[in-house]
């Protein structure tokens, strides 16, 4: 699993809409993935932040939660790489889904808010060096 720095921030929902612009922003992902048969990710949570509590699983239960991503979360996941910036994803993604995904910078400021919320993803303008 990568590693979340105490040194990496995770901003909240207030702070982004005040001093900046989501789409400027550059997001990294936090978490481990696996593929489904699909073809679709799952992005691997932990059950538990705390090694103690991750020991007290049962061995026949998944250390993981799986979330599951359908195929646009599927692509704008395999997009975050730590070098695109939100607004160059939502390009690509509207060049690849068009109409489907329409209006795009909107819904996927949306869906990265969500995803960094929930410490799926940081942002390395906001990673202390």
């Amino acid at each position: 699993m990568k590693e979340l720095s105490t040194n990496q921030k995770n901003i909240n929902k207030k702070t982004l809409k005040k001093q900046v612009n989501i789409l400027e922003l550059t997001p990294v992902q936090l978490l481990n993935y696996e593929y489904r048969q699909d073809g679709q990710i799952d992005v691997l949570v932990p059950r538990f932040k705390y090694a103690f509590f991750q020991k007290m699983i049962p061995k026949t239960r998944s250390p993981y939660i799986r979330a599951n991503l359908d195929e646009i979360g599927t692509v704008t996941w395999e997009l975050i790489d730590g070098k695109r910036k939100v607004y160059e994803i939502a390009d690509i993604l509207k060049e690849r889904f068009q109409d489907k995904i329409n209006p795009a910078y909107e819904r996927l400021s949306l869906f990265i808010q969500k995803m960094n919320t929930n410490k799926f993803i940081t942002f390395i303008e906001f990673m202390e060096k």
